[in-house]
């Protein structure tokens, strides 16, 4: 069974139910949703992913909000209609509040944090939070998280500001207590091993960039970037100034490099270009064309993904159909469908 805490933004009413079919969630009229993975919050090594979809889209991230999502008790979020003014949600445990935002709203991912955390006096938050370039209803705007994670760059980033949610604001709770605390233990121990051959003695370090994992992969943006012909230093700030604004930086890097080639020209002062397509983004929307076509098919994802562990589980064979059962009888007290 499955907690689902709903938010009708339109008249500030929360509700939570539990349900066993996580597909009778409603996804008409644009909600939002945001999915922990059932396994989640009990500590399991590798095992992070937060899904955000609407019923046209879907996203994945790493970080650790998925976490801490279901340490407060809630394995969906579902966003309904629209608020009048922005907001921010609130959540410790069964105490669920929706807190005035306006303050926030031209205010970057960090500014946000900071704000939030002094305002409700407290450092032991997880945040997701948008930024200007979706205040400014840019197509490939993205949800930010800590750590430079971030999803939702095909148009869920938009969605959030177009029910003007500024932030999703988590108190860090204990872990979940297992059904079996020893074998899953074992378990991680067994997968860590597998990944590293250590043990899982460093895996849970707050300062990882994923919850439960010490491997810290390297952020691939870089890379991408370069390809368009940029240089190392234009990709860092492509990158940098993306991350400020909560753009998708890749999407932002071919559409700077289509306009250069379109015009034959080069751009003298980038942070100001960059500036400028955020301000008049109606103006160099055609540059980005093929990326507003986000509406698609949700994509199928692979056992591990639904589970919510990493790629890298996946492409190195790290967990089997053994090793999914262990483990969710080992959290859950009963087998789970794989």
């Amino acid at each position: 069974m499955r907690k689902i805490l709903y938010i009708n933004l339109k008249n500030k009413k929360v509700k939570s139910v539990h349900q066993y079919d996580e597909h009778k969630i409603n996804l008409n009229n644009n909600n939002l949703v945001f999915e922990a993975p059932s396994l989640a919050g009990y500590g399991v090594v590798g095992l992070n992913k937060l899904k955000v979809y609407n019923k046209n889209s879907l996203s994945q991230t790493g970080g650790h909000f998925a976490h801490f999502m279901k340490c407060n008790g809630y394995d969906f979020l579902v966003f309904e209609g629209e608020s009048d003014t922005p907001i921010y949600l609130y959540i410790d445990k069964e105490s669920v509040k929706i807190k005035e935002a306006s303050h926030l709203l031209d205010k970057d991912y960090d500014k946000v944090v900071e704000s939030i955390k002094e305002e409700l006096n407290t450092n032991e938050l997880e945040i997701a939070s948008i930024g200007l370039a979706s205040v400014k209803k840019i197509d490939f705007s993205k949800i930010i998280f800590r750590n430079d994670k971030s999803c939702g760059k095909k148009g869920l980033g938009k969605l959030m500001a177009d029910k003007n949610i500024k932030a999703i604001v988590l108190k860090k709770q204990e872990n979940l207590i297992p059904y079996d605390i020893s074998t899953l233990k074992k378990y991680n121990d067994s997968i860590a091993k597998k990944i590293t051959n250590k043990s899982n003695a460093n895996w849970y370090d707050e300062n990882n960039t994923c919850y439960g994992c010490c491997l810290n992969c390297k952020n691939t943006s870089l890379s991408k970037i370069k390809r368009y012909g940029f240089s190392e230093k234009e990709a860092s700030d492509i990158n940098k100034i993306s991350n400020f604004y909560g753009l998708d930086s890749v999407t932002l890097a071919r559409g700077i490099d289509t306009y250069k080639k379109t015009f034959d020209t080069e751009i003298v002062d980038l942070e100001n270009f960059i500036e400028d397509i955020i301000n008049n983004y109606s103006y160099y929307k055609p540059l980005f064309i093929n990326e507003g076509k986000f509406i698609k098919k949700n994509k199928t994802l692979q056992d591990c993904e639904k589970l919510g562990f990493c790629k890298l589980l996946m492409e190195k064979d790290i967990i089997n159909d053994k090793d999914k059962k262990i483990l969710a009888k080992s959290i859950l007290g009963v087998s789970i469908a794989i």
